[in-house]
């Protein structure tokens, strides 16, 4: 499996560029997951009146909900923080984590400059710095696999 990290600013295009790499790997026929850091303050907004959510705020610690083909998946984060979750990943399957946010993280980052701050030399495991090719970013980092191995950075997270 591997693990990218991928960090800038609020309104850098994080999520514009997860969402074109996601279509890239999975056209590639990878298994892809994602995270993404909720750090706007507060909850993750999730609909309420459900028995799903019931549960989970009456004390149980994971709560899932199965439909068809979806399952949804709350959970205490204390319970499952990120080593954890990212290992839960690993045993589904999964190729390629690509996780937003999460600056201070010690992972591989992929880092979304501005103009004005650079971001890039206040963090750790930088691997790349885009400068809005995306299809560069995707090929570099895929040459670059190693440098994202979960069996290989999961020892120093």
């Amino acid at each position: 499996m591997y693990v990218v990290q991928v960090v800038g600013y609020k309104n850098s295009g994080k999520t514009t560029l997860i969402s074109e790499w996601l279509t890239y790997l999975s056209e590639k026929g990878y298994e892809t997951a994602t995270i993404k850091h909720h750090g706007h303050g507060g909850e993750p907004e999730q609909i309420k009146e459900t028995d799903h959510y019931r549960h989970f705020v009456s004390g149980a610690s994971l709560s899932a909900v199965v439909g068809e083909n979806e399952l949804l998946l709350t959970a205490d984060k204390r319970k499952l923080p990120m080593k954890p979750l990212l290992q839960l990943y690993h045993s589904l399957g999964v190729e390629v984590v690509i996780i937003e946010g999460y600056k201070q993280l010690p992972l591989p980052k992929i880092v979304l400059p501005n103009d004005s701050d650079r971001l890039q030399d206040k963090l750790t495991n930088v691997q790349y710095v885009y400068q809005g090719d995306t299809k560069q970013l995707f090929h570099t980092v895929e040459a670059n696999w190693h440098l994202f191995d979960w069996e290989k950075i999961k020892a120093v997270f």
